[in-house]
């Protein structure tokens, strides 16, 4: 979402709500709302970089056979939660016990995390892509998995440094001052000197009471832009940090701290895992649905509402040396 729009909108909502007459944009503000439901498609098909509101997803640290077309072999992102260490957090929610397990987590071999991106889109179409993050910060892409050992001996690093802001400022949270992580993950990525929503976690704007405003953009403006902002850089947090789990305890936490990213324990494919959802103020429109694994905190899937595009995952740790050589 264009950070101008955000200034232009603070200004548009002012002059709504005060007692003078006011003659709205529509097309601005219609224009903003489009930008806001921009934010929450999936993963866009080419490399990463400028895209909106991610999709986190299926992190099944699955095993198939070798070859190039095929998963790669599952390496151990973080074990499971251990039976004491859960009933030592038993008075807690799901969402922060999980967080206390991945405090204590060390991070899984390799230096890098292979992400296989599974996404349904909107007519049905399914596009597989491969994201290869290492731990150094750099970004790689291919549309296929043999395509990743060129892209590493070529340099082919994609991006610019907005992921490793992302990351940054989850790892911030894992432990430390949660709102000072906040406002660090609120300005992630953005450019030098835009504006800097200070919304507090949950807060909605009041509806302008301009009725030449249509209805549904009425409701639109009510959205809280600290917590989308924070809703979609965790989502890229999550991408780019999927194999550590300090960048998922912090991401938690963060999420944890929006009163309406609402949690409910579940099933899929037989795990167990925890489903946070999100809605208004954070997201106008459809709700949106992260699945994790409710032991170990790897996402596994995005659902962007029912009809909508949905995106799952399959990471694992690797060695970026093995990657060049063409042997993960």
């Amino acid at each position: 979402m264009s950070y101008d729009t955000e200034q232009r909108l603070s200004a548009t909502l002012k002059a709504a709500v005060g007692d003078r007459q006011y003659t709205p944009d529509l097309e601005r503000i219609e224009s903003r709302g489009r930008r806001l439901r921009s934010r929450r498609l999936a993963w866009r098909t080419t490399a990463a970089g400028g895209f909106a509101v991610a999709a986190i997803a299926a992190v099944a640290v699955a095993t198939t056979g070798a070859g190039g077309t095929g998963t790669a072999p599952a390496r151990n992102i973080a074990a499971p939660a251990t039976t004491a260490s859960a009933s030592a957090a038993a008075a807690q929610p799901p969402l922060l016990q999980l967080v206390g397990y991945l405090n204590t987590t060390a991070k899984p071999e390799g230096d890098a995390t292979l992400v296989l991106r599974d996404q349904k889109l909107y007519d049905g179409t399914r596009v597989k892509v491969w994201d290869l993050w290492a731990d150094s910060g750099g970004y790689y892409f291919a549309k296929t998995r043999d395509g990743l050992p060129a892209q590493v001996k070529a340099g082919n690093i994609r991006g610019g440094d907005s992921y490793r802001q992302y990351v940054a400022a989850a790892k911030a949270a894992a432990q430390g001052d949660l709102n000072a992580a906040r406002k660090r993950m609120i300005v992630a990525g953005a450019p030098k000197g835009a504006p800097v929503p200070t919304e507090a976690p949950g807060f909605s704007h009041p509806a302008p009471t301009n009725t030449k405003i249509p209805a549904a953009i009425r409701e639109g403006m009510r959205t809280n832009i600290a917590d989308n902002r924070v809703w979609n850089n965790v989502m890229d947090a999550l991408h780019a940090g999927a194999g550590d789990p300090a960048v998922r305890a912090g991401a938690l936490r963060l999420l944890n701290q929006m009163p309406e990213v609402k949690t409910v324990e579940g099933t899929l494919a037989g795990k167990k895992v925890l489903n946070l959802t999100v809605g208004m103020p954070a997201l106008e429109g459809a709700a949106q649905t992260l699945t994790i694994d409710a032991q170990s905190g790897v996402p596994l899937k995005l659902s962007n509402g029912p009809g909508d595009n949905e995106t799952t995952y399959v990471v694992t740790r690797v060695k970026l040396a093995d990657v060049k050589k063409g042997t993960f």
